[in-house]
């Protein structure tokens, strides 16, 4: 049998913070975010590009806020969105997501950028 290498991901790179109405919320990027974000809009993230949608955004932050905090609804995620803070709210969730995806899946160059959708 051949040996294969899997990339892995590395814990300290798919983990960020974000803080929104006072609240420090740590996000984690792994396989379960990943298949959770697939099932939920069927879009596959490691071999296509994500539109850079609002609700995409809202999936991709709520995947990422399950592992540590999955009391947080998706009504929840939703409603922080808002006319204020949503081009920066999407382009944060956006890089946090995509700086988790090794760069040999093709995921990290050639992504879209959100705030110019």
């Amino acid at each position: 049998m051949t040996e294969r290498k899997i990339a892995m991901f590395d814990s300290a790179a798919r983990e960020t913070e974000m803080g929104m109405d006072g609240v420090t919320y740590r996000l984690r990027y792994g396989i379960d975010a990943i298949s959770g974000f697939e099932e939920g809009t069927g879009i596959l993230p490691a071999v296509e590009k994500i539109k850079p949608t609002v609700f995409n955004m809202a999936c991709l932050l709520f995947a990422g806020l399950h592992a540590h905090h999955p009391e947080v609804a998706m009504e929840t995620v939703k409603g922080w969105f808002n006319a204020d803070n949503m081009d920066d709210l999407c382009v944060f969730v956006w890089q946090s997501f995509y700086k988790t995806i090794p760069e040999q899946k093709g995921a990290a160059d050639g992504a879209p950028d959100p705030s110019k959708a």
